[in-house]
């Protein structure tokens, strides 16, 4: 991993760079609410699509040489300080800044699906003032998060989040491309030459598979070699079926928006993520469906669909009324039941929260407690204490160059976050006062060991059906409460890792970091407040929206949404994993001891091959099931 940081990462840095100029506010808020907007567009139809951060990586540099050559070199004096519009040449830094402004846009934001499904399916519609509120409380306060944790996550070698040094490369390569070729270092030469050759046989070989042969994208070997075998095809289907020697020509499966790019994964983990995959997968599972395990073979092997006692589609609406559940309908309709491998997904994530928690306190538990200590005796006099010389000269740059965010700027925005979620649930009925306040606690535990598996795996166990869970134990019977819960427990620490990782890629390439924190809070404003609009434009504009009717904008996203929010906050864990499914929940007790004798082993046999073993890591990628089809996963990890 240190080779590849001292590879990509500059070895030299220019503190007279340019870096947050008028170029990047003005570049930043043009991409950010571009992209804002159509992924916001998009995100209501049938077939949905998202712009991500390469859009404006790409573009933004011609973009801001661009400005560079037109905008006036004028000298401006406001509030006492000096700035110009044109600072000189477009540097790396405004390049970096612009990705991370507009990086908030890339996805969004959580609380639109609860907007939509409470407008069209459960209780009454929200009001805009809601969404403006829940949008920026989720979005906002996971930065109180990243700056308190920041010594942890960001400041350490040893955390290298992967995915950024695949940035850093790109950044380099591209700024390389603006300066004069003749002096440029043999190094970089190769770097352009390997980008353009990469760039022109992908941008030819996608309509390969994309438009003349859409087989190739997936191909299932096993089915081809016995093709009237139902075994066969349960086990060779890559969307229906294990995926078990089924292989895709389409780079786009291979690097899905489900596992992102393979060359951003380091080979440990990609090993155990692999290894994950075929036990659970290509072992566990066809044992337990062909052992009829929980009347499994009455089902289909591979299927996210819910059963009734028949055996057909379960029908959420046949034991609702008015939104909630009714108990004899309830009962006079039947039980729910799940394909195999949908109970061992959910079993996974039992197994995998403590798992998580059990593998952190071995293995950095020491570590986190003497990064606590540290940091209290550093607020206590001011200086530096327990810090290796590698650590302090890894965050040397803050302290010398550039002045660190103080911790006041983290505290003054969760207050003001805080305040304007107490509000959104007390005024609007999303959750008590104290489920929120336990909601934000959740995100503020799970925050830690999740980001210290995703820095070095960049792989993000997720954690979103435990916060389902626990929302359905204590409010049964709630939708609203359970996807609210969601929100600010998940959604929050979703958001806080991705804030990190922006930092951490500020970090790398040595741009100012209360310059990344302004960016990252006005582009995530910025972003939160234009999908509002363009979801408000659409739901009152477009006729039968979210219907079959109104095709394409069926909602796609909002209707999985909405199943899912009605399964845990309607029938909720005590009918949905009562009786025959009841033994799932050992399975957390599992998860705590399971990490115990790969520790034991890695410390008898310190150079072993047990020290590249990350249990929450092999218990990663199964969870992504079966939403993902499994092909993917396979030809990911090889």
């Amino acid at each position: 991993m240190q080779f590849m940081i001292d590879s990509a990462v500059p070895a030299s840095d220019d503190p007279d760079m340019p870096s947050l100029t008028f170029r990047v506010v003005v570049l930043g808020t043009v991409f950010t609410c571009a992209l804002a907007f159509t992924n916001a567009y998009y995100w209501f139809r049938s077939n949905p699509i998202a712009l991500g951060i390469p859009v404006v990586q790409l573009l933004s540099l011609p973009a801001g040489w661009a400005l560079a050559q037109v905008l006036p070199r004028r000298q401006f004096r406001t509030f006492g300080k000096q700035w110009t519009m044109n600072p000189g040449a477009f540097s790396i830094k405004e390049h970096v800044l612009i990705s991370v402004f507009a990086n908030a846009s890339t996805s969004t934001v959580y609380a639109l699906e609860l907007i939509v499904v409470r407008k069209f399916w459960i209780g009454t519609p929200l009001a805009f003032g809601a969404g403006v509120l829940m949008s920026l409380t989720s979005q906002l306060i996971g930065y109180s998060f990243s700056g308190l944790f920041h010594r942890i996550l960001v400041e350490p070698s040893a955390m290298a989040w992967p995915s950024t040094l695949v940035d850093v490369s790109l950044f380099r390569t591209l700024q390389a491309l603006m300066t004069d070729k003749h002096g440029l270092a043999r190094e970089m030469r190769q770097r352009q030459r390997l980008f353009w050759i990469a760039l022109a046989g992908s941008f030819a070989w996608y309509f390969v598979p994309g438009w003349f042969f859409p087989t190739l994208t997936m191909l299932p070997l096993l089915c081809f070699a016995a093709p009237n075998n139902v075994v066969a095809q349960q086990l060779g289907d890559g969307y229906n079926g294990l995926g078990m020697l089924a292989v895709t020509l389409d780079w786009s499966t291979i690097s899905s928006s489900y596992t992102g790019s393979p060359l951003a994964t380091p080979w440990f983990a990609a090993c155990n993520l692999f290894a994950g995959f075929a036990i659970f997968m290509w072992v566990i599972t066809p044992i337990a469906y062909y052992a009829n395990a929980w009347d499994a073979r009455s089902l289909p092997i591979y299927t996210s669909n819910l059963f009734a006692a028949n055996g057909s589609v379960y029908d959420i609406e046949a034991v609702l009324r008015d939104g909630r559940l009714d108990p004899e309908l309830y009962e006079e309709y039947g039980p729910v039941r799940m394909s195999t491998q949908f109970l061992i997904m959910y079993g996974l994530c039992f197994m995998g929260i403590t798992c998580l928690l059990s593998h952190v306190a071995l293995n950095h538990g020491r570590d986190l407690w003497r990064t606590l200590q540290a940091a209290v005796a550093e607020l206590r006099s001011g200086r530096s204490y327990g810090r290796s010389g590698a650590e302090r000269e890894s965050i040397a740059y803050e302290h010398s160059a550039y002045a660190r965010v103080p911790g006041v700027w983290y505290a003054g925005l969760f207050v003001a976050t805080l305040a304007m979620g107490l509000g959104a649930c007390q005024g609007f009925g999303l959750l008590p006062w104290w489920g929120f306040l336990l909601a934000i606690a959740v995100a503020a535990l799970l925050t830690v060991p999740v980001g210290l598996i995703e820095a070095v795996s960049n792989f993000q166990y997720g954690l979103g059906v435990i916060t389902e869970l626990i929302a359905a134990f204590i409010w049964p019977g709630e939708p609203t409460f359970n996807a609210a819960f969601k929100m600010f427990g998940y959604i929050t620490m979703r958001q806080t890792l991705q804030l990190t990782r922006d930092q951490k890629l500020g970090h790398y390439m040595r741009v100012p970091p209360r310059h990344v924190f302004a960016a990252q809070v006005a582009g995530t404003v910025a972003a939160a407040l234009v999908q509002l609009g363009v979801a408000a434009w659409l739901m009152h504009s477009v006729p039968n929206i979210c219907t079959d009717a109104g095709a394409p904008f069926t909602c796609r996203k909002a209707r999985l949404f909405y199943a899912t929010t009605t399964i845990w906050g309607v029938l909720g864990p005590q009918r949905q994993f009562a009786g025959r499914y009841a033994t799932l929940y050992w399975l957390f007790l599992a998860g705590a001891a399971l990490p115990v004798p790969v520790w034991l082993l890695r410390r008898r046999f310190p150079r072993s091959m047990w020290r590249l073993v990350s249990l929450p890591v092999v218990l990663t990628l199964p969870g992504y099931f079966p939403n993902m089809p499994t092909h993917n996963a396979a030809m990911f990890t090889l």
